[in-house]
Parts: C-alpha cells; structure tokens; sequence
C-alpha cells in the first residue's frame, strides 16, 4: 500500500468516526416505580417492546457496556427502533425492589418485556455489541413466534412439529418455568419407544439414562447430531446432569456405569474437554455421596493400572476435585490432592501442576510453601492469562 493511499484510508476512518460517535441508545433513567410505570405504558402505546438495563455504579462490567456497547451504530440504530429503552441504578431504593422482584442475579442484568409488559428474556453480564444485536433480534422474531404459537396451544391446535418449536422458542428464550411445563404437555403425548423428530427435540432435555426412551433416542447418533443442531451438546449435558443428580440422589452406581459406558461415547468427540470423559462420572458420584475413602482409592487404583504414568489424567481428577471441594476442604481430600500434584510435577513441570499444588497449600494455611509453588507457576507462565492469574494470586498470598 502505497503512503497515498494510507493516508486516504486514515482521513475515510476519521470521517467515519466523526458522523458515527454520537449514535447511542436512548435510555431513559428510571429512579421510581411511577417512572417506571410511564416507560412501560410508553412501549404499549408505541407497540415496543420494553428494555431494561440494571447496573450498578461499581460494576465494570456495566461500564464497559456504556463505553463499548451502547454506543455502537448498530447496537443504538437496532435498539432505539425496536425498544422502549430504561437504565436503573440497582442499588437505589426503588432499584433495590425492582432487582427483587426480577430476581436479579448478578450486574449488568437486562430484562426484556412485551409491549404487553409480560416477561419476555432476560440478558446476563457483559455482551458484546454483535451478539447484543443477535439476541435481541432472535428475541423479537422469536416472541413473534411464541405469541402465534401460544394461541393456537390454547386453542389446541398445534401439531408435534409446533408444539416442538413452541418449547424450544420458551427455553431459548430463558423462560425455564413455562418451556418445562410444556414439555411435560408435550410428553404425556409421547406413547411407545420409538421417537420422532419431534419428540427428540423435546426429550432430549428432560430424559435419563433410564428412561425408556433412551434407547432410541442413543441408537443413531448422526440422526441426534442432525435433529438437535445446535443444541446436541446442550441436550447432552442435560441428560448427563439429570442421570447424574438420579444416581446421586439414589446411591447406584450401576448408573454411572451406564453414564460411562453409553453417554460418553455420543460426547467424546465433541466435547471441548480433553480429559477422560469416561472417569468424571465416577469422580463426581463418589464425591457427591461422600465416599471419600472411595474416592480416594479409584483415582489411586486407576493411576496406578491402566492410566499408570498419565499426569495428564491425574491432573484432570485431582483439579476437578480441589475445584468441587473448595468450599468444604476436605482435610483428607487437601492431603491426596497434594500428593497427587506432586506426582504430575514430577512427570512434567507445568504450570497447572504447580498452580494447584500451591492452591491446596494455600487451603492447608501453608502459606511459605504455597508462595513458593506459585512462584515457580510464575516462571512456567507463556500466555497472558497465565500472568494476569498468577500475578493475582501472589498479590493476595503476599498481602496476607
């Protein structure tokens, strides 16, 4: 590129920026519940739907969102055509209700309504501009939809392949409570083993191992993969939990087994971690029974045979449990744990190994030992977010 034309390219830039920097989403400030009530009967008369920003004035995050987000072209042109939009201070006094009643869980919260002033969606920390505009639009189409959807329910009218939609379009939607209600509608019309399309789109979010479903619905994966879209992993996470809590809540070990042997292999190849999928089942139910001897002996057991030498896999059951039992530091658990990770250190230096072997010491109020681990973590550290991390630590570990 010639020197010409980059100084073309830097004057279009800045004439570009000087005709877009003003755009921003128009919010309203709302500080009481008649205020509020005036947005809400603005969205009816206008036919909008209703956004609502809840920050806090400490929040990065929501800062980050009023810098980056709310003053993107396309984020503003997007909202201001399509929404009534209100920010509110969460932790004033009418904040402080109105976060009650949505049942806020964290800041930045956003919650979305119908021009009806219905629950429609609700947002979660920070988004970035794209993926705002993206949710937002799959949120108006999808409302669109429900509201078709729902009448022609109340009318009993929908078909399998509706019905099916009109769950999926709730859940995605964020709106758990109804979208489980209608499936359990949905399933009482499910008769016999063998599934449609349809049913597995439904099933695949509330089923077990157990179920009588489940044999079909496992015995052609490519089928699932194309079905689900999307959605396979979700769903299959979905059944490991519900198959998970069953067996916990039931003390049977013969369906981690089946975990083992059947789930696993319709995940293994898609699953983002590369631990043995195969282990963590057996991992978690004795954790979660509170068989620790148990617990103990089948890490010991399968280091010491066919995983014999693997730090890999060592590391991956031994930070899985100092993860689970942070909370209850387990004496018993903290004590493996360190022998563990000083197995894995001895196979490989890295920096993991060395982060959690300080991490456990930590827990165990060592806190010499803890801060040379970490220390060594240090020199091991090659990304940026291993030296953020680090470098976290060993400020809260020296001002102790």
């Amino acid at each position: 590129m010639t020197m010409m034309k980059k100084y073309f390219f830097g004057i279009l830039l800045l004439v570009a920026f000087c005709t877009t920097s003003n755009a921003q989403v128009e919010f309203v400030e709302v500080t009481t519940a008649e205020e509020m009530r005036a947005v809400q009967q603005k969205a009816s008369d206008q036919q909008l739907m209703l956004f609502v920003d809840v920050y806090a004035t400490w929040c990065g995050p929501c800062k980050l969102m009023d810098k980056e987000v709310y003053t993107d072209p396309v984020v503003a042109d997007y909202m201001n055509a399509n929404f009534v939009n209100v920010r509110m201070d969460g932790e004033t006094e009418y904040g402080r209700v109105y976060a009650s009643e949505q049942h806020l869980e964290g800041y930045p919260s956003m919650f979305i309504f119908s021009r009806e002033g219905e629950p429609v969606s609700r947002i979660m920390g920070f988004t970035p501009s794209e993926e705002l505009v993206a949710s937002l639009r799959s949120t108006v189409e999808n409302y669109k939809s429900m509201t078709r959807y729902r009448a022609k329910h109340e009318r009993g009218t929908l078909d399998d392949r509706e019905f099916a939609d009109y769950i999926t379009i709730v859940r995605d939607m964020g709106n758990q409570d109804e979208a489980d209600l209608l499936a359990s509608q949905y399933l009482e019309r499910v008769i016999g083993e063998k599934l449609s399309d349809h049913d597995i789109r439904v099933v695949a979010f509330y089923m077990d191992l157990e179920d009588n479903w489940w044999p079909s619905f496992s015995s052609d994966p490519d089928r699932l993969k194309q079905v689900l879209g999307a959605d396979y992993m979700l769903s299959m996470e979905k059944i490991y939990n519900n198959t998970l809590v069953k067996a916990i809540d039931n003390e049977d070990i013969g369906l981690i087994s089946k975990m083992s042997n059947e789930l696993t292999p319709l995940v293994e190849n898609e699953a983002v971690s590369s631990w043995d999928l195969r282990s963590q089942p057996f991992v978690q139910y004795y954790y979660y029974t509170d068989r620790i001897v148990e617990l103990i002996d089948y890490v010991d057991g399968r280091f010491s045979t066919d995983r014999k030498g693997d730090h890999l896999w060592l590391y991956g059951a031994a930070s899985q449990i100092t993860d689970m039992d942070q909370q209850y530091r387990t004496e018993e658990l903290l004590k493996k744990e360190l022998e563990w990770f000083k197995a894995c250190i001895d196979l490989e230096e890295h920096f993991d190994y060395y982060f959690y072997h300080g991490m456990v010491l930590f827990l165990l109020k060592n806190q010499d030992d803890a801060k040379t681990s970490f220390l060594k973590a240090q020199t091991l550290a090659t990304t940026e977010e291993q030296h953020q991390m680090i470098g976290q630590v060993l400020s809260f570990v020296n001002g102790q």
